[in-house]
């Protein structure tokens, strides 16, 4: 055994043969010393772990043998049970040693078939009852069994959510459903004595509900596909999930924990309705706890669903209480749950085919930020998922008419605080839903109060809101600045902040199809005046301040209402739109006090006219910053924020001293950067327009140096004289002269002769838009030099100049017989369908011909109903004044920013606009003009010049404009007065007194003869401005 043993229990020492020993260092001594230890340590863990091992192994063969050894005795065992018959002690003993030794064996890989026939053996019907409940009976037994099924039921419960594709599978599955139903079966537990039966089934449900039983349920359904919807598993799959809401009482621990689990695993289950039978539906639906499911949301805090999950809960339950919210006792609860729940969902999940494009807000001023926009969706879409169309239409339950009416009439007899909360609950609708914005207002509107009443939802928000201690700390500040910033943060505020942007939303749509006659008649406007004066103060100072704060107290792009969803530049954006909706109406009507709207106590207006010149010419500088969205140049400055969005809080005269400031720093850099020069251009009198069009067009933005005309008299020649800019002055004057006569075909004028394009059809031409577009460059020629013209234009064209959108209310100027039935259909009290008979299209008439255009997709088969009537009025007011020249409208657009910058011209509004373009329509002050007049070979004491004086201040208003256009083309006086006419209104004496007084145009200038007496003057320059001549070069 022991071969290599000679005798000698000591080693042999290492002899070195080499003649020389081998010197180690000390460190190469202990690392050696310590890498044998190791050696030898693993050497032993090895030792140990081998024989951990063999016991192991030897332990589990032992074992398998043991469960092979009790399987062979229980298939003996169990065939016996299933086919005789015995006592029912016999069977109680039988059965619980048949559950013992099937608990001790049972593995899912090997007894799937064993445990089939445990669940036949229980189901197995004795004299009066199954066998199952047998051992329940016998007092000395209860307790072991009671053990002993509760497992054995979780092993069926664990198999319903195996997915499989074998056959018997589901057969399977429905047998393991009956008997869990059977083990819970109240009537099944009568006979037994001596106890509380109802512990019994209780005590096997909370178990089952302990260990899964909704997950398995839940993975049940989900391995069914949805069209499978008659499979007979369904329904005792979806009526087990509801019996621990039958059987177990309110009370009771596990009621409260099946209730949480049913919400979480089986009401997020992804189109569940779609997933029952009809049978299966009444069933589930008849058995549904909506109250309980609703008060256990509403105690819900913070977000225990991901997106996905929240889209389908919210599907589902609104699937289940869209034909039963009559039974729901607390529609104030089941408000605040379907809130929350979209508050944690993504606006993408809740919108099928989103796109921020078809997003438009009602006035169509330029969308915000769409870039932003478009690259956070191409991030989102990568990360979120895609849910399914059908899940979106149950969701859009939500906005059904006889749904909304329940909060309508809760709405309708809500004290304040409950309207507090449903004001908030809309706009959560309203921010989570954009698409359904309009029709959600619309259906406030006219939803909640009949025509019959005398109230409306606006009144009743604004009769709440008034008394909140927000309004009072809106209207009771002095300014702006005096708006405690805790308002913003506090969430008590919340719900303060949603009833106010709510009212602000609804009196916006309300205003789009309101004419200016229905909101002064206070019997059809939804405020009174003197309410609106008042609302218009809390928007101008909310207004205001998110403009002035944006980016030192406030993080505007990011930062929402405190408690809600309200983000603050939506808020900003929605008083905006209503601050310019209510200023347009006073700016054609004055209805507030003087100087309503200026917040001049806020700001130094000399500083801020040099802060916002310096900041304009500093983004001018910057590139990348040129062409910024509105929202955008807010957060970049809040000086041109204000200047670009609320222009009316600053004086209209500090406004035009900004724009004169923009021009001149302008004119500055592009003779740095682009020094050119002077364009000379030859001009025939007799084709002032063509010739304009053929030599200036092509310079585009060039069209900004100075331009020398040279004209051709009617006979060929050149007439005499060096343009020194007045010159150009009698072309421009005389080529608008020609483009704005309505005979010249590119314009047409309203009742009121006010100017806008001809919405024709061959004026959409190439060759007309052309000429819109050199038109455009030419009138912004003119803002450029401070030229003013003798035009006046519409009031829904001029808002195209500002990259806006008109509405019903600038209908009457175009067309007032079509306002006026526009506003008889608003107000019809019968049935819009069957009377009126209209759908959505127009028909165009050109020529003798007849078109019928489309208003929308599809119009001719919509018809106009008492419920889309609004949207039918909104539709054909927008074709008229908006769609019918749009093409017209944005050429002339392109040639006018060519030249104007639109962030200037958005300082101003339509009526301010044309007083730029055509000056002031007030009465001409003679002593303002004699103060800034020149003379030559006169002197200012001379009789000739007192006469003129004295005749001029006898002049009626008329025949005063007519002087001031007699010598400067335009009947109108500059914006501020005469000191700012360019050049200065000049007299100079031209000869004796026989001759008309005549004038130069082009360089303001009178030639007056030197009148012997006052009446001669008189009647010489009656004569001379009403007979429109003068117009001649000297």
């Amino acid at each position: 055994m022991f071969n290599s043993f000679e005798g000698n229990y000591k080693s042999r020492p290492a002899i070195n043969l080499g003649g020389k020993r081998q010197q180690e260092n000390k460190e190469a001594l202990l690392k050696k010393n310590q890498d044998l230890r190791k050696a030898r340590e693993n050497e032993r863990l090895k030792q140990k772990s081998a024989i951990k091992i063999q016991a192991f192994y030897r332990g589990r063969t032992v074992a398998g043998n043991l469960r092979d050894n009790e399987r062979d005795s229980w298939d003996q065992q169990a065939e016996f049970m299933l086919n005789n018959v015995n006592s029912e002690r016999d069977v109680a003993l039988n059965l619980i040693e048949l559950a013992r030794s099937f608990l001790f064996f049972y593995r899912p890989r090997y007894d799937s078939q064993r445990k089939y026939c445990l669940c036949q053996i229980l189901r197995k019907q004795t004299q009066d009852s199954e066998i199952m409940f047998i051992p329940f009976y016998y007092d000395d037994l209860r307790d072991m069994w009671t053990l002993q099924l509760k497992r054995i039921l979780v092993i069926f419960l664990k198999n319903i959510g195996i997915n499989t594709m074998q056959p018997d599978q589901n057969n399977h599955n429905i047998d393991y459903l009956k008997t869990l139903h059977l083990s819970i079966d109240i009537s099944k537990y009568q006979k037994i004595q001596n106890i509380n039966r109802g512990e019994i089934y209780q005590e096997n449900l909370e178990y089952l509900v302990k260990n899964g039983l909704y997950i398995e349920l839940r993975n049940c359904l989900i391995n069914l596909q949805v069209e499978d919807k008659n499979n007979p598993v369904i329904l005792p799959s979806v009526t087990l999930s509801l019996r621990p809401f039958r059987i177990l009482p309110p009370e009771h621990k596990a009621r409260d924990l099946s209730l949480s689990n049913f919400i979480m695993h089986i009401f997020t289950i992804p189109l569940l309705p779609n997933r029952m039978s009809i049978d299966a539906l009444k069933t589930f639906s008849s058995w549904l706890p909506l109250n309980d499911i609703i008060l256990k949301l509403s105690q819900m805090t913070g977000s225990v669903l991901d997106a996905e999950q929240g889209v389908v809960l919210l599907g589902n339950l609104l699937a289940f209480t869209n034909k039963n919210i009559s039974k729901i006792d607390n529609v104030l609860a089941y408000m605040k749950v379907l809130q929350n729940i979209a508050l944690q969902i993504p606006t993408r999940l809740l919108v099928d085919n989103f796109n921020e494009s078809n997003i438009q807000d009602d006035d169509d001023d330029e969308d915000e930020d769409e870039d932003d926009i478009v690259m956070s969706n191409q991030l989102e879409s990568a990360t979120l998922p895609k849910i399914d169309p059908r899940i979106l239409k149950w969701i859009s339950v939500l906005f059904d008419k006889q749904h909304l009416t329940y909060f309508f009439a809760l709405m309708k007899t809500a004290n304040s605080p409950t309207l507090l909360k449903i004001s908030n609950f809309f706009v959560t609708l309203m921010i989570r839903w954009p698409l359904k914005r309009t029709d959600l207002l619309n259906s406030i509107i006219f939803g909640i109060y009949s025509t019959s009443d005398n109230r409306s939802a606006i009144s009743l928000l604004w009769g709440t809101f008034k008394e909140t201690e927000l309004a009072r700390l809106l209207l009771s500040s002095q300014c702006s600045q005096s708006i405690p910033n805790y308002i913003m943060t506090d969430a008590v505020f919340s719900d303060q902040w949603g009833l106010f942007t709510l009212l602000c939303e609804l009196f916006s749509t309300v205003l789009f199809t309101m004419g200016d006659d229905e909101f002064f008649d206070e019997s059809k406007n939804p405020l009174k005046l003197s309410e609106i004066i008042s609302m218009s103060i809390c928007m101008k100072h909310v207004g205001f301040y998110l403009y002035w704060s944006n980016n030192t107290l406030l993080k505007m792009d990011t930062s929402t209402i405190e408690g809600s969803c309200i983000a603050l530049h939506y808020l900003r954006n929605i008083v905006t739109k209503l601050l310019r909706q209510i200023h347009a109406r006073d700016s054609r009507r004055q209805f507030t006090p003087s100087d309503h709207w200026l917040m001049i106590s806020e700001i130094d207006m000399n500083v801020f006219v040099e802060a916002v010149v310096r900041e304009e010419q500093e983004l001018e500088r910057d590139n990348d910053k040129i062409n910024v969205k509105n929202r955008q140049l807010a957060n970049i400055s809040p000086r041109l924020g204000i200047l670009d969005n609320i222009p009316f809080v600053i004086p209209f005269e500090v406004r035009i001293k900004i724009f004169r400031e923009y021009v001149y720093n302008d004119k500055n850099r592009n003779v740095e950067s682009f020094p050119q020069p002077r364009t000379r251009v030859t001009i025939r009198r007799s084709s002032v327009f063509e010739d304009g069009f053929t030599h200036l067009n092509a310079l585009g933005p060039g069209l900004k140096s100075p331009v020398a005309i040279q004209f051709i008299d009617e006979f060929g020649m050149p007439e005499a004289g060096i343009d020194g800019g007045g010159l150009f002055k009698e072309f421009l004057t005389s080529l608008t002269r020609v483009a704005f006569d309505t005979n010249y075909g590119l314009f047409l004028s309203t009742k009121e002769q006010l100017l806008f394009p001809n919405p024709h059809g061959y004026a959409k031409q190439e060759t007309q838009l052309n000429y819109y577009e050199f038109i455009g460059r030419i009138l912004g020629k003119a803002l450029y030099e401070g030229i003013l013209v003798d035009a006046a234009f519409a009031g829904f064209f001029l808002s195209k100049w500002l990259g806006r959108s008109s509405h019903l209310d600038d209908l009457p100027s175009l067309d007032p017989e079509l306002y006026q039935g526009l506003i008889y259909l608003k107000n019809y009290k019968g049935d819009v369908e069957s009377d009126l008979s209209l759908n959505f299209t127009v028909v165009d008439n050109e020529f003798g011909e007849s078109q019928t255009i489309e208003l929308i997709p599809g119009g001719s088969d919509v018809p106009v109903t008492n419920e889309n009537r609004i949207r039918y009025i909104y539709m054909m007011a927008n074709y008229r004044l908006n769609r019918q020249i749009d093409f017209q409208c944005k050429a002339f657009f392109r040639g006018l920013s060519d030249l104007i910058d639109i962030k200037w011209l958005r300082m101003f509004n339509q009526e301010e606009l044309q007083i730029l373009v055509g000056g002031a329509y007030i009465p001409i002050n003679i002593e303002d003009l004699r103060q800034n007049t020149v003379y030559s070979d006169y002197k200012e004491d001379d009789s000739v010049i007192s006469n003129f004086w004295k005749v001029v201040s006898e002049f009626s208003e008329e025949q005063k404009q007519k002087l001031i256009k007699f010598v400067t083309s335009c009947s109108r006086p500059p914006l501020l007065g005469f000191k700012e006419l360019n050049p200065k209104f000049s007299i100079r004496k031209a000869g004796s007194g026989t001759r008309l007084p005549t004038s130069s145009t082009c360089v303001n200038l009178l030639k007056l003869p030197a009148y012997s007496d006052e009446d001669t003057l008189r009647a010489k320059l009656y004569y001379a401005i009403n007979a429109d001549v003068g117009f001649d070069l000297s």
